[in-house]
């Protein structure tokens, strides 16, 4: 949280339009934990849930679910406190990554 503040406060003087910006595939939550990264709080950064910094690296993780498997995961989750769920397999929550600058 530190380097993005003093990330944050080094960049905040260059105008907007100064600053060059590049793009990069987004990456999944699990595949950069895998990869040794750790969490740190994004207090809600531009609707962030949280970011994943290893080294100089910080990537920016967002909710990327969709309304059929939110529904889905619900039935299922109600059908168990009712005693009726015929199987417990509910889709994964996919949470994608974005590299920051």
């Amino acid at each position: 949280m530190r380097r993005l503040a003093a990330l944050l406060a080094v960049l905040m003087p260059v105008a907007a339009s100064a600053l060059d910006v590049g793009s990069s595939d987004f990456r999944y939550s699990s595949d950069l934990v895998a990869d040794g990264f750790t969490p740190f709080a994004a207090s809600g950064s531009v609707g962030a849930l949280y970011g994943l910094t290893n080294a100089d690296m910080l990537y920016l993780c967002f909710l990327a679910d969709s309304g059929d498997a939110q529904a889905e995961r619900q039935t299922t989750l109600l059908a168990e406190i009712r005693g009726d769920a015929p199987d417990k397999a509910v889709p994964n929550i996919p949470v994608i990554c974005v590299l920051t600058q």
